[in-house]
């Protein structure tokens, strides 16, 4: 039977140097990838189901990456390895694959076949360790929902703060579409007052995963993004949490990650509901049955004086 050569494209867009190592922390650069698979043709004339490889490509390789800073994600962060770790998670899922060229310009490319190089530059590949795995399983049908609209509260006190809730913000584009951002708020710390202020923010967003899967996805997140565990709270790089969730009012009760929706304490948070009264003012909270200016109005009638501000 005739074999054939096929090909797939990509593209993302990440932060990088000029010098082959990608970790430049200001600078975002367009890559585009190459996936050729190679074999013989099914009896309908087809070598793969494209369809289910561009659903591959997007999900696990493409939102993955888009926005992110490899020098967090890979141990040696450079164009070499990138495309050992594109090749190495395709190849898991189509074992057609032979050959992987990632590109961060025209003239700047790599081309990865198992355990070989081809490029038209220096190779910059450092010594081979395991890269990080990825978990690559494709969304089960209990995990997905129609698109919703849910609230996503983002915290951080640690230097660069801003810095690290801009880099939250984009990469929340892995888990949905972003629609829109409150203004920063500038809060005092609660619960243990001896560490720095607050960068707070809400992001409106649109996703397709169910609430617990969401929730996973964000934990996940938080640790791509630098969070380490610390004491209650103390001290973080990066906060993600779940708000609100359309109009549900739930709780799950899982091992690692127990989900309340709507967040408990938000009815209590300043720094949660002035940024909240920004973008969504007629949200009704779907337990108080109260919209979010009222709640946040009532709060601070309680509360006197502000302990937030607009940065």
């Amino acid at each position: 039977m005739k074999k054939v050569h096929l090909t797939q494209c990509g593209n993302f867009t990440a932060r990088h140097s000029h010098d082959g190592i990608l970790n430049e922390p200001s600078h975002a650069h367009q890559f585009s990838y190459q996936v050729t698979f190679y074999g013989p043709l099914n009896d309908e004339g087809f070598l793969i189901d494209f369809r289910e490889v561009q659903q591959f490509l997007q999900t696990h390789i493409n939102d993955y990456l888009n926005h992110a800073d490899l020098n967090a994600l890979f141990p040696y962060p450079t164009t070499e390895h990138l495309a050992i770790w594109i090749f190495d998670a395709v190849h898991a899922k189509f074992p057609q694959l032979v050959r992987v060229r990632v590109a961060e310009a025209p003239d700047r490319w790599v081309d990865y076949e198992e355990n070989s190089f081809q490029n038209n530059d220096e190779p910059t590949l450092a010594p081979y360790e395991p890269i990080p795995t990825i978990d690559l399983a494709l969304p089960t049908p209990e995990d997905t929902v129609e698109p919703t609209q849910v609230l996503i509260g983002i915290g951080s006190n640690i230097a660069p703060a801003k810095e690290h809730v801009d880099q939250a913000i984009a990469a929340l584009s892995q888990v949905g579409e972003v629609k829109q951002i409150s203004p920063y708020i500038v809060s005092e710390p609660e619960g243990f007052a001896d560490q720095p202020d607050f960068i707070n923010a809400v992001v409106l967003l649109e996703t397709t995963f169910a609430p617990l899967a969401l929730l996973k996805k964000l934990k996940a997140l938080e640790t791509q993004l630098g969070r380490t565990k610390t004491f209650p709270n103390g001290p973080r790089v990066i906060d993600l949490d779940i708000l609100l969730y359309g109009d549900k009012v739930l709780f799950e009760d899982d091992d690692e990650f127990p989900l309340f929706i709507p967040h408990p304490r938000l009815a209590e948070r300043e720094f949660v509901l002035k940024p909240l009264s920004y973008i969504v003012p007629e949200w009704e909270h779907p337990q108080l049955k109260k919209p979010i200016y009222r709640l946040y109005r009532e709060l601070m009638k309680k509360k006197g004086t502000p302990t937030c501000k607009i940065l």
